[in-house]
């Protein structure tokens, strides 16, 4: 089953995106700070290896992961965090062979990185 992991939102937001994913037939997991240093795919309930956690950080920004959509369900799920309530999150991420290893907080890094460049206004 496809799964949304769901990082720092408030209980309202978390909520809204709960009821979505429950009329789309998606899983919505909360990740909690403790879980930041599993690999983000063993967060998503794929067998990843190095499961071991270790100390990487922590951050409070909201973040979305998104695993296991098809384009269609991926098209509906982005049209409904568009509805009123749902959570603002700037950082979404679509979890691909290249991230599954990752733990959220170099993911979360990188996607700040790549938010902060397309925000960046050319010279």
């Amino acid at each position: 089953m496809a799964v949304i992991l769901a990082y720092n939102l408030n209980p309202g937001e978390e909520a809204a995106l709960e009821a979505l994913c429950r009329r789309m037939d998606l899983r919505c997991r909360a990740v909690r700070p403790e879980e930041y240093a599993l690999p983000v795919g063993a967060l998503a309930g794929i067998p990843v290896a190095g499961t071991a956690t270790r100390k990487t950080g922590a951050f409070s920004d909201p973040m979305l992961v998104i695993c296991g959509l098809l384009a269609p369900q991926l098209d509906a799920l982005l049209q409904g965090l568009r509805e009123p309530g749902m959570p603002r999150a700037a950082l979404k991420a679509v979890l691909t062979p290249s991230n599954v290893t990752w733990d959220s907080v170099r993911l979360h890094g990188e996607l700040a990185r790549e938010h902060a460049a397309m925000r960046k206004k050319p010279d």
